[in-house]
């Protein structure tokens, strides 16, 4: 095809009012009608993968594609020559001159990536994706991925591990690149993977050898948070990479702005707990029996000893406490005025793991002076107990939602108790050295994973040495002593059954079943 005749094609399918001269070359050279189709087609073709009418941004849309799929340096002779003729609107006619069929194919491919296994869910925490569980072992493939529940460890091929809290989406585009659109994740990389890197709407980070958290809110805002190792950072493409070490942090927003903020590895959930103990050891209080003004204390016994609550009261001839229906059997009614159960357990301490599990009814009437106190133990003084009550301060948190207390430390649920129903209720600790409330606390409400509406940044260190560290007391709070001058927020009302304490860290089918059937194990 001569030079004019392939300048008429391109500038009719550019637009040009070239009909005319165009059907005379036709005249003169018929093969020309079947170049002309086969470009019109093409141009259809492009025009539809790009979903838009006009081919003007063809070029800046193809060379990012390239550089998602292959960075910067790879494929650049590809990239290069087809961003140059892609980029001259009027000239498709170069398109088939350029590239043939197989090229066309492998633009296809650049915009319809191949969906590829990149990884597997490796442990999993009430769970869910896309309206499914998720589940141990699973397979995790490219392209987008969303956690609406719980949360889960995904380790991808090259060994990067990514610890994600719902809720939260993310495009997985291979194993070394993600883009967070909304929630957290941490990334723990080795030094093989080096490199690894995590786009937001507001930023890009890339992995230096290191463990870092990502959040990303609603409206594209991002932090980065570098628990370990270095980052490098930036905004836009247009901004240098800055350099991001250990305990430093940035913030970004759509303007590109990059704020300095401080650092905080208390926000991400940075470890989930192992797997649950089979058989694990236990104390449980069935609230079946009141003989002597005592429940007695069945299960297996911690430390191989298993501990009565015995009935005490200021008033000792006017004792508070009564069994009623329960949700099984019996349970324990407590008057919210001068009576409470004690034992001679010290409970759980230091930042062991540990669960808590009770069904509880709260009259309709309940006052908010009557909530601490459902269970405690330890010490009261900073963060140093482990207390079970139902919010009665507004400043903590909505009233009336179960909390969990270290003392000035609080993690606050999202389920108003305050109905006169029973809810089955369940509290995981799983331990470690960096236990804190904020990370490394579950509580289930009636068997589901219950989000918290207000998370303490409190480490969690029950202290059992102290002179002053009280033993397992249920119904009253253990900031309040026979001395004390304070009549509110002594003594808890309402009503209990089916207390079980374990020394492990259960998991959710366990505690399903536990709520279900009255026994521990699956």
């Amino acid at each position: 095809m001569r030079n004019h005749d392939e300048q008429l094609i391109a500038d009719y399918i550019a637009g040009e009012k070239v009909e005319s001269q165009l059907a005379e070359a036709i005249a003169k050279n018929p093969d020309l009608l079947n170049k002309l189709a086969s470009q019109r087609v093409m141009h259809r073709q492009l025009s539809h993968l790009l979903n838009e009418n006009s081919t003007d941004d063809f070029g800046q849309k193809l060379e990012q594609k390239l550089n998602s799929r292959y960075g910067d340096n790879s494929q650049s002779a590809i990239r290069d020559q087809t961003v140059k003729i892609f980029n001259i609107k009027r000239h498709w006619y170069a398109l088939a001159a350029a590239i043939s069929f197989l090229s066309f194919l492998f633009l296809l491919k650049i915009f319809s990536p191949e969906i590829t296994e990149v990884g597997a869910v490796y442990r999993v925490v009430s769970a869910i994706s896309s309206g499914k569980p998720l589940t141990e072992g699973q397979k995790i493939s490219s392209g987008p991925f969303s956690l609406n529940q719980g949360y889960a460890e995904i380790t991808l091929k090259n060994g990067v591990r990514l610890l994600l809290e719902a809720p939260m989406s993310v495009d997985i585009l291979s194993d070394e690149h993600l883009l967070l659109r909304r929630g957290k994740l941490v990334a723990n990389v080795p030094p093989a993977a080096t490199g690894f890197k995590v786009d937001t709407p507001s930023s890009s980070i890339i992995d230096l050898g290191t463990e870092f958290g990502v959040s990303v809110e609603d409206d594209g805002k991002s932090q980065v948070h570098v628990l370990t190792g270095e980052v490098k950072v930036r905004a836009s493409t247009n901004q240098p990479y800055q350099l991001l070490v250990k305990d430093q942090a940035r913030a970004f927003d759509l303007q590109q702005q990059v704020i300095n903020i401080q650092n905080n590895p208390n926000r991400f959930m940075r470890s989930l707990p192992g797997r649950s103990i089979a058989q694990p050891n236990y104390l449980h209080w069935s609230f079946d029996d009141l003989s002597q003004q005592e429940f007695s204390c069945i299960g297996t016994g911690i430390d191989g000893k298993c501990y009565n609550a015995k009935v005490n009261s200021l008033n000792k001839k006017l004792a508070g406490i009564s069994t009623v229906p329960g949700k099984f059997g019996n349970a324990v009614n407590f008057d919210g005025e001068n009576s409470w159960l004690a034992t001679a357990y010290k409970g759980i301490g230091g930042h062991k793991p540990r669960t808590v599990a009770f069904w509880l009814k709260a009259p309709k009437d309940f006052s908010l002076s009557q909530g601490f106190g459902i269970l405690n133990w330890g010490l009261s003084d900073v963060q140093s107990a482990w207390q079970i009550s139902l919010n009665p301060l507004a400043v903590s948190g909505p009233l009336g939602r179960i909390r969990i207390g270290t003392n000035q430390g609080e993690i606050v649920g999202t389920t108003d108790l305050r109905d006169d129903n029973w809810h089955h209720l369940a509290i995981v600790l799983f331990g470690g050295k960096d236990a804190n409330l904020s990370t490394h606390v579950l509580i289930y409400v009636d068997g589901n994973l219950e989000y918290s509406d207000h998370k303490s940044i409190a480490k969690v260190f029950t202290d059992l040495n102290h002179p002053n560290s009280k033993p397992l007391t249920m119904g009253r709070n253990i900031a309040f002593d026979d001395q004390n001058t304070n009549q509110n927020n002594r003594f808890f009302r309402g009503q209990l059954d089916e207390l079980y304490i374990f020394d492990s860290a259960l998991d959710e089918p366990q505690i399903k079943n536990l709520m279900k059937k009255n026994t521990v194990g699956h």
